[in-house]
């Protein structure tokens, strides 16, 4: 792995400890000859409609395992007692009973809190058909429910309590409390659950006392004992949760039979698990878990999809409760799947893979049939297969790393293949003849049916011009399987993680309200630059300096192949790098997401931070919705700007890319701006931002960056009587320096033997030395040497205006140097006009303003005294604490700290 990351004593290790401790005390509970071993949670075939309104939409059910392969896997991991819990019914168990088998009749009810509006699932064992037509009819209302489920004896358990369905955020603690009151046994161990979560119920359910109980129950008006027999005694349960049947049995309950040799000569074990969880005589099991089980379950899900699923049909997505949104969703997912059906190579895989999960190996032959490219992905799939031998503490483990090598095979071979495409697209020069406002027009989708249904050179009249495109069925051959493949192992990931951590706020206070527990608040900042010659890049790097210096909760995450990792650096390998002519001194690199995926939840972050809308910006969306945590962006660069002026875009697509930026800001929690016109353009009508979620913040210039002694002699080609205007920055058409030689030209007029030195490199190097052969280009300048140069100079010029904040303006202004710049975004905020520089509007008043400078020896000394007096009050201290307490990282935050 490219990364370091300091973690001793870290939360996950907090958590195993808490559970191992636990594990061991309900292990000793009970003799071992007197327990019977049970999942009491667990899903067949017969969990047919999903509480999830997507599934419902489509018509699909939660898994279409069969009752066989369910009690398989529970034998294989030593269950001797057998339930299946099936969403709002207990058919399951009945058909095993007319067969002949011994079976706890259970089911998982979907409940409702009605005075919360809050839905819950509670597990029932022991009813007979009758019972369940009343509990159906009065889940509705868990207050009847549990009412009725007392009077006639029928135990009831709360499955997974901070697992819950509510269209209103988390529910308060009050709920809690009022559930309290109502269970006596709870879930503290579910299979699908990760281990914060289930310890965060034992906790909870630990710290209740009988005063607690009795002091609730004055304050609610709830008498417990209308729904407990024991009010005071809260058991603990656990169960796999499993719906695929993979992992069915490895969490689950141990149920205390005394004398159990002897009874079992006289009563199934059905009446004696159902006697022990009446009396809660109950001791759950289970392992430390993340979300590597509820990974495999989705993936084998999604292949199971697309072995099983029927066309939903139209009139039913659309006539189906739920938001236009969520039935654009669904209709997206089912074309989506039908299209991945007609897909030969990728559903071998797919139905390679199911059988994997479930054991089954395939047959030498089949791996004959498999080209060669992917019989390494086969040979991985194979391995799959054998872990279901494997034993419960390596099953996962196993697993996830057949899956990583998997999708990393894919990837390999999808990025491979994409190179040799681009490479050839390059090598016929399609690239060069794309004109991009035409490209994006050719892509833009009509809003017309009709345009929709003719053929596609009518719909691509959209565009003024005909332009030659590369071939997409050519470009997309031989991609397909790979990119599904991967993109699938990806999504398992993220659907895993959005449903275990969709509760998060509610975690964190959960844990604040018990007093144990808290995660960690700790922070990833993710960027596609760190090493590369750019301002973004600078500034990174002195705050990465200030993080490893004040050893801030904060982490650096980049893709790269050159940058070597560091303390609270982390460093991934791209899959992939490309360049494009339109910003080639910036490669676009395709970091690994589910390395990402990975080291954000081993890091133990709970907060994002991003500086770049590149592939960077793209997993920093993708980790808060999968997540579900605060994200903000730092914003750098006026895209709007640069699309104006590097990429000529017109109107039309100007206004194309704000809603694409409108639409990419507004997908984070927070942005930091650096200049009141970024913010002012953010909170305005065109993007709609609210104001509280606009943060201003500065940069500071490093400790190097003071006054040092002037030695114009040190700069090539200047002698000590020659006034020095300096330019310092990216060589390039944004910054304007094409400007310059008229500037240039006009001041020499007034001031003839002024020098002009170029420090830096970019595309316009070679226009800008033909224009101005007499400038003085020293090429790009280390930070290093940066402040010699400044206070060597007498007047730096920057005709940019581009620049966010403007990095150079405050380097300039603490060694001393006088600043002249275009009066806009971030160098009107830092230069005061007619004290430490000036603000102009035009090539001519540059010049006029200029000339006033080079002719006033007392104005150049006031300029340069002002100058160091405003670059301190860029403070790096209060910069850093205030951006600290923005993103929550500090309680507090005191300007005059």
């Amino acid at each position: 792995m490219n990364y370091t990351v300091k973690q001793t004593n870290t939360f996950q290790d907090e958590l195993m400890l808490e559970l191992d401790s636990f594990l061991t005390v309900q292990r000793n509970a009970y003799p071992l000859e007197e327990i019977l071993k049970i999942d009491l949670h667990c899903h067949d075939h017969n969990s047919d409609i999903p509480d999830e309104l997507l599934g419902r939409i489509l018509n699909l059910p939660e898994t279409w395992t069969s009752t066989e392969q369910v009690l398989r896997t529970l034998e294989k991991s030593g269950c001797n007692t057998f339930t299946i819990t099936n969403h709002n019914n207990a058919r399951s168990c009945y058909e095993l009973k007319e067969k002949g088998m011994d079976i706890l009749t259970g089911a998982e009810f979907s409940a409702t809190v009605p005075d919360f509006n809050i839905g819950i699932h509670v597990l029932a064992y022991g009813f007979n058909n009758e019972q369940e037509k009343v509990l159906m009819k009065l889940r509705k209302n868990i207050y009847s429910f549990q009412e009725y489920a007392f009077e006639n004896n029928i135990p009831t358990t709360w499955a997974h309590p901070l697992y819950h369905y509510s269209t209103k955020g988390s529910p308060p603690f009050d709920f809690f409390s009022k559930m309290l009151l109502v269970f006596e046994r709870f879930e503290v161990l579910n299979g699908q659950r990760d281990t914060w979560q289930n310890m965060l119920v034992k906790a909870w359910l630990e710290s209740i006392t009988p005063e607690m109980i009795n002091r609730l129950a004055d304050e609610t008006g709830i008498d417990p004992s209308k729904y407990c027999h024991h009010p005071f005694k809260k058991s603990l349960s656990g169960g796999s949760d499993s719906h695929m049947g993979i992992f069915s049995g490895m969490t689950g309950t141990y149920l205390h039979v005394p004398d159990l040799k002897k009874r079992l000569e006289t009563t199934p074990r059905s009446e004696l698990a159902l006697e022990a969880i009446r009396e809660g005589r109950m001791a759950p099991y289970g392992s430390h878990q993340n979300s590597e089980k509820l990974t495999i379950a989705f993936l084998d899900y999604v292949c199971q999809i697309a072995l099983f699923r029927k066309d939903p049909g139209m009139l039913r997505i659309l006539l189906h409760k739920g938001t236009n949104q969520d039935k654009i969703i669904a209709l997206l997912i089912s074309n989506g799947f039908a299209e991945l059906q007609r897909h030969k190579v990728t559903m071998t895989f797919i139905e390679l893979f199911h059988d994997s999960f479930l054991g089954k190996s395939p047959g030498f032959t089949k791996r004959f049939f498999v080209s060669r490219v992917y019989k390494p992905v086969f040979d991985d799939a194979v391995k799959i297969a054998a872990n279901f031998t494997s034993s419960p503490d390596r099953i996962v483990e196993n697993y996830k790393e057949n899956i990583a090598a998997i999708n990393e095979k894919l990837n390999a071979i999808l990025f491979g293949r994409m190179k040799v495409k681009l490479d050839k697209i390059k090598q016929e020069g399609k690239l060069q003849e794309i004109n991009l406002n035409n490209l994006i027009n050719h892509f833009e989708i009509p809003s017309e049916f009709r345009a929709l249904l003719e053929n596609k050179s009518k719909v691509a009249t959209i565009s003024n011009e005909r332009m030659e495109l590369p071939d997409i069925p050519e470009l997309l051959d031989g991609l397909s399987f790979p990119f599904l493949g991967s993109a699938l192992i990806l999504a398992a990931h993220f659907t895993s993680a959005r449903v275990l951590y969709t509760t998060r706020p509610l975690l964190h206070t959960f844990s604040e309200k018990i007093g144990k527990l808290e995660h960690p608040r700790k922070m990833l900042w993710l960027t596609d630059t760190f090493g590369d010659n750019n301002g973004v890049s600078m500034v990174l790097k002195s705050m990465h300096e200030e993080i490893k210096s004040k050893n801030l909760p904060v982490d650096i995450m980049v893709c790269s192949n050159e940058i070597e990792p560091d303390d609270h650096l982390i460093v991934v390998k791209p899959m992939a790098e490309y360049k494009f002519s339109l910003y080639r001194e910036q490669p676009v690199r395709i970091p690994n997401y589910l390395e990402v995926h990975h080291l954000f939840h081993d890091g133990e972050y709970d907060r994002i931070i991003c500086s770049t809308e590149g592939p960077m910006g793209l997993a920093a969306l993708y980790l808060k919705h999968a997540y579900s945590v605060k994200s903000y962006f730092y914003l750098h660069t006026d895209w709007i700007m640069f699309a104006r002026k590097v990429l000529d875009l017109d109107r039309g697509n100007l206004n194309r890319l704000r809603r694409l930026l409108r639409a990419y800001y507004k997908s984070f929690d927070g942005l930091f701006v650096l200049n009141k016109d970024q913010e002012k353009w953010l909170t305005g009508r065109e993007m709609g931002f609210a104001a509280s979620s606009v943060f201003p913040t500065a940069h500071w210039a490093d400790e190097k960056f003071y006054r040092r002694s002037n030695s114009r002699t040190a700069i090539p080609g200047v002698k000590s009587c020659n006034p020095v205007m300096l330019f310092t920055g990216r060589v390039s058409h944004e910054k304007g320096v094409l400007e310059l030689p008229e500037i240039f030209s006009g001041i020499r007029e007034y001031v003839p033997e002024i020098k002009l030195v170029i420090a830096g490199t970019g595309p316009a190097e070679n226009d800008l030395k033909e224009a101005i052969p007499e400038a003085i280009f020293l090429g790009w300048v280390s930070h290093d040497d940066l402040p010699g140069i400044y206070s060597s100079a007498d007047l730096l010029i920057l005709p940019s205006k581009f620049d966010t904040f403007s990095c150079v303006v405050l380097e300039a202004l603490s060694c001393g140097l006088p600043v002249i710049a275009y009066n806009t975004k971030g160098p009107k905020d830092i230069i005061l006009e007619g004290i430490n520089g000036y603000l102009v509007n035009s090539n001519q008043e540059f010049i006029q303003k200029a000339h006033n400078f080079f002719t006033d020896k007392d104005l150049q000394e006031d300029f340069r005294r002002n100058a160091l007096t405003r670059s301190k009050e860029y403070d790096k201290e209060k910069i850093i604490n205030r951006f600290l307490y923005q993103v929550g990282l500090k309680d507090d935050f005191h300007p005059g700290e």
